[in-house]
């Protein structure tokens, strides 16, 4: 194939520079021709592979010359050169000779093709290496956090690399004060690029993986997705799926292209603009975008099971139902709070209801904040025991169990009553033991333990339960069942009704959502036992540690209980306000 020519002459754009009088369709036409000739000189390549390449190449003659007759002139010699060199490698090999010829002419060749080599290497890579650098000191930190030193060393290991490639080839790394750290290899031949090629088709992706997945696990997902389409495009693995699929849903789907094409249109059916200070259509807005989402999880789950020709039909259609439904959920996000204040459910004085996925949805979170509820005590006491002031003290010891406070068998001082009254908490004692019980509304009750320092959130009790309960009995001690509030009435199961929990505006059987309920609870449970156990360590640090007397240390321990019991309060009831009649 003979070298690119373009014998008529150049288009001319108006403009003093001989570069800005070429018009873009010429430089256009070079490109493509370039391309024809790499993809020549090698086998099973086509000019489309090739055209990036030949992209680069054009604009680096492009820039180095001195005129348009230049411009043409050195494109046609190098163009020459390689394509006589090719030749001579080629009849090299066939007739056995080593092609070791070191003629000023054949390096020259090899240096070009090293240098179209490295520019390959560059276009394909640069962006993942790139944003490995940007991101790296991210990505480490955060896998310290979450997995420890030892893979945080090794992803730092990793990254360094990654790093140093990118200088290989010639990128400038994001961080000025990173690039004295790295040097680029002076001597940059054929043997060295390849080895570097093979680094980063073995290892830059799985790197980029990595930190992609710590520093915005959104994008990761969207990259894996895309990576996945492929894979689900093959034959064996969608006879998989198809099968599995269709066995073991018993809803016996059919998993037709016209079904995936109506999850689709849902998919991409726009939202309504809602009109400014109209609560109603920010309502219809909200419910179309969870329409979309529950759209995108039903034409995910339908793709699952099409035929491989089907899926050809719908390349994509994962990435695009995950970055929809993406979209769906931030902006549902940012509207939750107005939305849920506008649909709440309502008291007789205008104040929403407290509802039961409050308790998870709302977890409590240990604050710092004074409660102004601490037990006072008699007024010959030292004034250093009447109010501890709890600061952090950065790490605090662990504490499980009250020491003095409300313990078997110990006596409770009087102002104790008056502040748990205020704040709506009923103490019961039961045999040895003694708890504290709050009632959130008519949706979930907290019970508190001190020995040892346990919370229970629970569903609230029906009549029927509070008069007979199934929950386990300890030493006096009633433990709330997981399921309280939950499960049918034994009348229910004697008559053989079936009643519907309704949770999160989902209606289902008992059977399908208690379970789901329970463990909601349970988390939430632990997220509370977690503040009450932290306001008791922090009458262990401090001037709180200077307590020596049992009477002093029942005192801290009781403001403890009270910042607890004011903390629930805030996080569960809005504009709490004690009750002092």
């Amino acid at each position: 194939m003979s070298a690119p020519t373009n014998d008529a002459n150049p288009p001319i754009n108006g403009g003093g520079n001989w570069r800005d009088s070429v018009a873009q369709t010429f430089r256009s036409e070079e490109v493509r021709s370039i391309a024809k000739v790499l993809a020549s000189l090698e086998p099973g390549a086509t000019s489309a592979s090739k055209t990036m390449l030949a992209m680069r190449f054009e604009e680096s003659i492009f820039k180095a010359a001195t005129d348009l007759d230049d411009y043409r002139k050195t494109i046609q010699k190098r163009i020459k050169r390689l394509q006589k060199h090719y030749t001579k490698q080629q009849k090299d090999a066939a007739g056995g000779k080593g092609g070791d010829s070191a003629t000023p002419e054949n390096e020259e060749a090899t240096r070009e093709k090293e240098l179209l080599f490295e520019a390959e290497l560059r276009d394909k890579y640069a962006a993942r290496l790139l944003y490995i650098a940007k991101h790296a000191n991210h990505a480490v930190a955060h896998t310290k956090i979450k997995n420890g030193d030892h893979k945080a060393d090794v992803l730092k290991q990793h990254v360094s690399n990654a790093k140093q490639w990118a200088v290989h080839l010639g990128l400038d790394l994001p961080l000025p004060e990173e690039r004295k750290l790295f040097k680029r290899e002076a001597k940059r031949d054929m043997d060295f690029l390849t080895k570097l090629s093979t680094y980063l088709e073995t290892r830059a992706d799985n790197i980029h993986s990595h930190v992609l997945k710590m520093t915005d696990p959104d994008l990761f997902i969207q990259d894996a997705l895309v990576k996945i389409d492929d894979i689900l495009l093959k034959n064996k693995v969608t006879e998989v799926y198809r099968k599995a699929l269709i066995e073991n849903d018993t809803d016996k789907p059919a998993f037709t292209a016209e079904e995936m094409q109506q999850f689709m249109e849902r998919v991409n059916a726009p939202v309504p603009i809602p009109r400014r200070n109209q609560r109603g259509d920010q309502v219809r807005a909200a419910v179309a975008r969870i329409e979309k989402v529950r759209a995108a999880a039903q034409a995910t789950y339908t793709y699952m099971g099409l035929s491989v020709a089907d899926k050809t039909s719908f390349r994509g259609s994962v990435d695009k139902c995950q970055t929809v439904a993406l979209e769906c959920l931030k902006e549902l996000e940012n509207e939750c709070d107005d939305l849920v204040e506008e649909l709440a459910d309502k008291d007789s004085d205008g104040k929403r209801m407290i509802q039961l996925e409050d308790a998870w949805n709302n977890p409590m979170i240990f604050s710092e904040i004074d409660s102004d509820e601490t037990p006072a005590v008699e007024e010959d006491e030292e004034p250093d025991t009447k109010r501890q002031k709890v600061a952090s003290h950065g790490k605090v010891p662990m504490v499980i169990r009250s020491r003095y406070l409300l313990t078997p068998g110990r006596n409770t001082f009087s102002t104790l009553l008056p502040a748990l009254k205020r704040k709506k908490a009923i103490l019961v004692r039961n045999g040895s033991a003694t708890f504290v019980r709050l009632e959130f509304g008519k949706a979930f009750e907290m019970t508190i333990f001190f020995v040892p320092l346990l919370v229970t959130v629970r569903a609230m009790a029906t009549d029927e339960e509070k008069k007979t309960s199934m929950s386990s009995m300890s030493g006096g001690l009633r433990w709330p069942s997981l399921y309280q509030g939950l499960c049918p009435s034994e009348k229910e199961l004697a008559e053989g009704k079936k009643s519907n929990l309704n949770v999160l505006g989902v209606t289902g059987s008992y059977e399908s959502l208690a379970p789901i309920i329970a463990k909601k609870l349970e988390y939430a449970s632990s997220q509370a036992t977690y503040v009450l156990r932290r306001c008791f360590a922090e009458t262990t640090v401090g001037k709180s540690a200077r307590a020596k007397t049992e009477f002093e240390i029942e005192i801290l321990e009781a403001g403890a209980l009270i910042k607890f019991l004011q903390m629930a309060r805030n996080t569960y009831s809005l504009d709490w306000v004690d009750d002092d009649s």
